[in-house]
């Protein structure tokens, strides 16, 4: 599993000392004479000194401080602006930071996955179909979503024709391909579903109207 999932590779690493550290059974890996064993396990440890030594010099040679202001921005407005148990949802890689930066309470999150999660993340995403906005807000009151997060990449960039979030739907929702994505909807003309209250170079925050 950890060669097809990347995530998992970090469970994989422990396993693989673990299973490493037998290759010191002489019951195991009988190799040889004692003297034999030894020399091919010193030979085996300086093979991996030398190559994750190479490795250490390059991940240390790397300098720089990553900055995403836009994104700190939404943090300190959500932290002062809205109330602890405001309930938000968007883009998981964003939902992320916004529970570990500002406590507040998410639907969908990258890090944990089953078959609930994954419907709730698809209820989320039809603000990026083109669905009525109507049945985009009554999936979110689902869900007891209080605020949504926008962003423009999402909406309209795509690393090559058919992979932006709206065709993508388009591929399961036939019934209203072709019209305007609902992201599009909600920045052009949120009333009466969705409320702006926030806005800036990355992030555009709507609060759901009251039914």
């Amino acid at each position: 599993m950890a060669l097809l999932i990347m995530r998992l590779k970090l469970f994989w690493t422990p396993h693989l000392c673990l299973y490493s550290s037998l290759l010191a059974s002489r019951q195991i890996f009988p190799l040889g004479k004692k003297e034999t064993h030894m020399m091919v396990l010193a030979a085996l440890l300086a093979c991996m000194a030398f190559t994750g030594f190479s490795n250490l010099q390059v991940q240390l040679s790397r300098l720089g401080e990553f900055s995403n202001l836009p994104q700190e921005e939404l943090v300190e407005w959500i932290k002062a602006k809205t109330p602890e148990d405001a309930v938000f949802a968007g883009a998981m890689p964003t939902m992320a930071t916004v529970k570990l930066t500002t406590l507040r309470p998410i639907v969908n999150h990258p890090h944990y996955e089953d078959i609930g999660l994954r419907e709730r993340t698809k209820l989320v995403y039809s603000i990026y179909s083109r669905k009525p906005l109507q049945e985009v807000k009554a999936n979110l009151d689902k869900l007891g979503v209080k605020f949504i997060i926008l962003e423009d990449p999402w909406c309209s960039q795509r690393s090559k024709q058919g992979c932006s979030l709206p065709e993508i739907w388009d591929i399961e929702d036939i019934e209203n391909r072709g019209k305007q994505a609902a992201c599009h909807k909600i920045k052009k003309n949120p009333q009466p579903f969705f409320k702006p209250v926030f806005r800036n170079q990355g992030y555009h925050v709507y609060q759901l109207v009251r039914s």
